[in-house]
């Protein structure tokens, strides 16, 4: 029988830590492409700079990827089943795969954020200097405590999805291997900061290939990437597995 558990903090750290040093690293590229027009002719800054770094941020995605193993690992042994942890199940593969689609989009809403700045500052009348000001801000980690919490979201986000599908996989795996029908139960941790659609789903029990229905949409597991980000990010609800009846 599984035991009721979530990632542990180390876990999510780990990926914390891979997050602000990638974003740390790719605001570096994306502010010097970007406010180089303002830093060499004091020109306004230019959003497209954005665009030449995204090979680089595509990159740097994979350290992120990279520390999600020790969520990955403790989710699988946190189904008490046997056979050792496998990075290679092809469930695990293709919920990182939709992981990595998520994270390479982060370059583009970034772009667009910073034309909606210029155009702000352009049409309210503020000068290069203070429009490159806003810009700057927007690229700089320390200029906003938006980054350092976008860093914390993305562990706290992926540390929960890779945790319980780490879980789910072994899970899926024992069944089809002898042949044993198991069921999972969706664990919201309530203490008055859950969301109510998760509060709600709190003891919901399926078979293992079906979805849970959480605020109205399908999700197989906590953090299903495939479920509106309305439901997933910064997510704290855990995944419990057992043998049907047991």
């Amino acid at each position: 029988m599984g035991t009721l558990m979530a990632a542990s903090r180390d876990a999510e750290g780990s990926v914390y830590r891979a997050a602000k040093v990638v974003l740390r690293r790719w605001l570096e590229r994306a502010r010097a492409a970007v406010m180089a027009p303002y830093d060499s002719f004091r020109s306004t800054p230019n959003a497209a700079g954005v665009d030449s770094t995204k090979p680089f941020w595509q990159t740097e995605v994979e350290r992120i990827i990279a520390a999600l193993t020790p969520a990955l690992q403790e989710g699988w042994a946190g189904a008490h089943l046997p056979g050792n942890y496998n990075p290679n199940d092809p469930f695990i593969q293709a919920n990182l795969t939709l992981t990595r689609n998520l994270l390479v989009r982060i370059p583009d809403e970034i772009h667009a954020l910073i034309v909606a700045k210029i155009l702000d500052g352009t049409n309210s009348g503020k000068t290069i200097d203070q429009v490159a000001t806003t810009v700057d801000d927007v690229l700089t980690y320390t200029g906003s405590e938006n980054w350092d919490a976008r860093a914390r979201t993305i562990a706290q986000t992926e540390t929960t999805r890779h945790f319980s599908s780490s879980m789910l996989a072994h899970g899926l795996l024992a069944e089809r291997q002898d042949g044993t029908p198991m069921e999972k139960t969706w664990e919201t941790l309530t203490d008055g900061k859950e969301r109510s659609s998760h509060r709600d789903a709190d003891k919901q029990t399926r078979p293992l290939s079906q979805p849970f229905l959480v605020g109205g949409f399908p999700m197989m597991f906590p953090g299903d990437p495939n479920a509106p980000a309305d439901e997933v990010c910064g997510c704290r609800c855990y995944l419990s597995i057992k043998k049907v009846g047991s």
